[in-house]
């Protein structure tokens, strides 16, 4: 009688380290830790040296999901915000550059008119 409730159970145990080892989810194991890699503090701008410097946890399957997935989440935000600065630089140069440009254009427009007389 007391056999197939041990059959059982131990059956039961397998079954679920099986699905514990290919899903690599235990319900069971501490998550206590911060999801953030060290490095790529949200209150400092990203630089070269922060992501060449940045290290994730490993576990026994990899690196931690969760840390590569806030890593890669911080730069997609600081590049978009830095495009979004280059943008607007470039359209404040642009508005600086076109009263120049039209100068310029209409200055080499009169000395190619003079240049047409000299040359006659």
């Amino acid at each position: 009688m007391v056999l197939p409730v041990v059959v059982a159970a131990i059956g039961v145990w397998i079954a679920f380290s099986i699905v514990v080892w290919a899903t690599g989810q235990d319900a069971l194991r501490d998550d206590t830790l911060e999801d953030a890699p060290p490095g790529l503090e949200e209150d400092t701008p990203v630089s070269e040296a922060d992501v060449g410097a940045l290290r994730f946890d490993t576990v026994p399957r990899g690196y931690r999901a969760a840390q590569v997935d806030a890593a890669l989440n911080r730069l997609a935000w600081e590049i978009g915000r830095r495009d979004e600065r280059l943008t607007e630089l470039e359209r404040e140069l642009a508005a600086v550059e076109r009263p120049g440009a039209v100068s310029n254009a209409a200055a080499g427009g009169a000395d190619a008119a003079s240049d047409a007389e000299a040359a006659e």
